[in-house]
């Protein structure tokens, strides 16, 4: 096998090549210093206070209702489950078998795991703990 190493000289051109975008737009802002035509008017200016409320208090208005229409229900409806205490409600398995965890004890577990091999009892296991 021979080795195909790249000579300095052609990888700097490759890092020229790919960089030259990046200089071009960088070091050519000559049409950014245009004059506006002379049929443009003069925009009138606007107070700080405008820019406030448009740029902070209208954004900030809008993440707190939001957040509030996110938050009102739980808020209502009260906290469910504290930190720390038993979980109540019905175990949930995301991508198990449809029919949830009891289907396990039915016999589905073959088909819920997938094929793996059987030991002497007749188990099916699979996964890290198990015995091929």
């Amino acid at each position: 096998m021979t080795n195909h190493r790249q000579s300095p000289a052609v990888r700097r051109a490759a890092r020229l090549l790919a960089l030259t975008p990046a200089i071009v737009v960088t070091t050519a802002p000559g049409l950014a210093f245009a004059d506006p035509p002379a049929q443009w008017e003069d925009n009138p200016s606007v107070s700080p206070l405008y820019v406030l409320m448009v740029m902070v208090a209208i954004p900030l208005a809008l993440f707190l209702l939001i957040w509030l229409l996110v938050y009102i229900p739980s808020m209502a409806r009260g906290e469910r489950y504290k930190p720390g205490q038993a979980w109540r409600s019905e175990p949930e398995w995301f991508g198990g078998p449809r029919r949830g965890v009891d289907a396990l004890e039915g016999g589905e577990q073959q088909h819920a795991v997938g094929a793996g091999a059987s030991d002497e009892h007749g188990e099916t296991r699979g996964g890290a703990s198990a015995r091929w």
